[in-house]
């Protein structure tokens, strides 16, 4: 018969308790899986197969499991060893005291290893209530662990073993709510009305780090046959810009209509704020499925472009498709990043087209139809090939040379690599065959989307974000400064009524024309929105392109432009304003360049002191960049986001690195 003594310090060796106390975690462990799996079955973008989730069930509930036993472990050793502390310090004699304190510590860990998190980005997005209200709960977890354990405790006591009842029934619930997340897997099906028929499906296919001298149909030798074939077809922009080269800004653009400065995202790394209208929310409260398929962290769902799409897959985990979005993994990842070089994991940093596509497709050709109307779609593919690092493909042919190049080991080295003229050229040939080979994928894309008949009634728009240096000016192989080598992108639109496609010839009243007005890539947004008939973005400089076709173009116009010469836009820089003659720039320290691109396309000589009306004008237009502090205003950016980005080849002056200012 048990003293009541032994409740304060019961006859039971410690290690039992150490190990009751992680079984308890583990089945709390697997009880949150459980929850995490039937949130992540109506979360996923893209329907798994019954296999592909239950290998993902069996991975969540395992590795919470873990987690559990792990917030439940330290805590428990702390016990062991506090009664040699003073009382103020936690210290306490009775084991039955030190065993509710771990218990509740274990519990608490474990809440706000799921729930932190969360209030981070509740936080963030400012939401203040929210985040107090996780934290709030993680107290509260706390709270109920502390007057449960007493009663576990001393059931244990009485029942002369421990209580097997919450170790069972906590597993058994969380594989029952795994097992029902498999039955009813699958993203939610959209909320608005549907819309006709009549409505046409929107292709946006953006490539990243696409030269428009790299282009067949702007008088390239590099092959490019599905986009001059567009070009021919449709409408073809000879003078496309982007006013800022950089992967995010330009992208932000592009789903806005508005130029950077206004979207105050100026360099990779920064986040779209939620107030800002987007095309895809235009598009899906009109009705439209949205789905965007990136290949890249630079444009992931956290920066913000995501919203109004209703599958935002940027998944990059190559093995098992939805584990990156599990806590564990969102927890585990950027610390990986920070201790270890993500160099090494190109595979968590971006995607291959074909899986991109692959994807995508598989999205596009489910559930277009219900109840006998089709619903119009709205596609976004972003592919990344062209991109540093180079590399060589399969079926692409280049030189011993090139082949010998190892670009993501020379990344490493940068920033202040110094390339040797044959890597120069060898970089230049692999880059050359890059643009060919996105050109086969942007087909693939087409062509299994003409399979599925989302070509029948369809706009496509394909266009760069940027261009690249490829020695120009002494800029290796990145987009830093804002010469035309950067600025100026491909710009191909298309519509089935201009025909074309498949030897269909064009409709010499629609399609087959060129353009040497500049346009912008913040004209993508209210392009696609004319041509589907929904409400354009007012209030933003957006052109809808289309009305070209009528003979309705804008007047020329001077663009302001923006990028850097450095690693950091706070330090580095640069401003101008371009027009289609002429390309004024100012430097971070103020130094002055005016260019005539008419009769120096290439801006080799700075015509400036001749024309000092031009600089007064070129001032005056370059007043936004800096805004009344004088400079950007750039967003705070974590280690672990400079990591990744880094490992992309982007370096940024918030991050803490000693890059000269020539880094890529």
């Amino acid at each position: 018969m048990l003293d009541p003594s032994d409740f304060e310090n019961p006859p039971v060796p410690f290690a039992r308790i150490v190990t009751y106390l992680c079984s308890l975690g583990a089945a709390t462990g697997v009880f949150v899986g459980g929850l995490e799996c039937l949130a992540l079955s109506q979360s996923l973008p893209l329907r798994t197969s019954l296999g592909d989730f239950a290998l993902l069930g069996v991975t969540v509930l395992a590795m919470d499991a873990i987690v559990g036993g792990l917030c439940a472990f330290f805590p428990a050793l702390w016990a062991k060893f506090s009664d040699r502390l003073p009382r103020a310090l936690g210290g306490d004699a009775r084991l039955f005291r030190r065993y509710q304190v771990a218990f509740s510590l274990g519990v608490m860990l474990l809440a706000a290893f799921f729930l932190l998190p969360l209030a981070r980005e509740l936080w963030r997005s400012e939401l203040p209530r929210g985040a107090i209200g996780m934290c709030f709960l993680v107290v509260l977890t706390g709270a109920m662990g502390w007057f449960n354990s007493g009663y576990w405790f001393r059931r244990w006591l009485v029942g002369a073993g421990p209580a097997l009842g919450y170790r069972v029934v906590m597993p058994v619930l969380g594989v029952v709510f795994a097992l029902v997340g498999a039955l009813v897997r699958g993203p939610a099906g959209p909320t608005q009305a549907l819309l006709s028929a009549a409505q046409p499906n929107l292709v946006l296919v953006t490539i990243d780090t696409l030269r428009r001298d790299h282009v067949g149909i702007y008088g390239s030798l590099v092959p490019t046959p599905t986009i001059d074939e567009l070009g021919r077809a449709g409408l073809v922009f000879d003078d496309a810009i982007t006013t800022i080269p950089e992967t995010l800004p330009s992208h932000s653009a592009m789903l806005t209509g508005n130029q950077p400065a206004r979207n105050n995202v100026l360099s990779n790394g920064d986040k779209l704020s939620r107030g800002h209208l987007t095309v895809t929310e235009q598009l899906a409260a009109a009705g439209y499925r949205t789905g965007a398929f990136v290949s890249s962290f630079a444009v992931d769902g956290a920066t913000g472009l995501d919203q109004g799409f209703q599958v935002y897959d940027d998944d990059f985990f190559p093995w098992l498709r939805g584990l990156s979005s599990t806590r564990v993994a969102r927890v585990v990842l950027p610390l990986l990043m920070r201790v270890a070089n993500p160099t090494d994991f190109p595979f968590l940093l971006e995607r291959s087209s074909p899986e991109t596509l692959r994807r995508a497709l598989e999205w596009s050709g489910s559930d277009i139809q219900v109840d006998s109307t089709i619903r119009p779609t709205f596609l976004w593919v972003h592919l990344f090939d062209p991109h540093a690092p180079y590399e060589p493909r399969e079926g692409f042919p280049v030189s011993e040379e090139a082949l010998a190049i190892d670009h993501r080991a020379i990344l490493k080295q940068e920033p202040g690599y110094l390339y040797r003229p044959e890597e120069v050229a060898g970089l230049q040939e692999l880059y050359r065959q890059e643009c060919a080979y996105v050109d086969t994928q942007v087909k693939a894309l087409l062509d299994g989307l003409k399979a599925q008949g989302l070509l029948e009634h369809a706009m496509v728009i394909v266009v760069a974000d940027h261009g690249e240096s490829l020695g120009q000016h002494n800029i290796y192989f990145n987009h830093h400064g804002i010469y035309d080598d950067v600025l100026r992108v491909p710009f191909v639109v298309w519509t089935t009524d201009m025909g074309g496609r498949d030897g269909l010839p064009a409709n010499p009243d629609l399609g087959g024309k060129r353009f040497s007005r500049t346009v912008t890539t913040a004209d993508v947004a209210n392009t696609l929105l004319g041509y589907s008939g929904v409400s354009p973005l007012t209030g933003t400089q957006s052109n809808d392109l289309m009305s070209f076709v009528q003979g309705v173009e804008n007047t020329d116009t001077s663009l302001t432009v923006q990028g850097r010469d450095g690693a950091s836009l706070e330090q580095a820089q640069l401003c101008g304003v371009r027009s289609p003659n002429a390309k004024y720039v100012r430097q971070q320290d103020g130094t002055e360049h005016l260019f005539d691109l008419v009769n120096d396309p290439g801006e080799l000589h700075d015509i400036g002191p001749e024309h000092p009306e031009a600089l007064e004008l070129g001032r005056a237009g370059t007043r936004i960049c800096s805004g009344a502090s004088g400079k950007p205003k750039t967003q705070a950016l974590g280690a672990d986001e400079c990591a990744r980005l880094q490992a992309l080849g982007y370096t940024d002056g918030r991050c803490a690195t000693e890059a000269p200012d020539d880094a890529p």
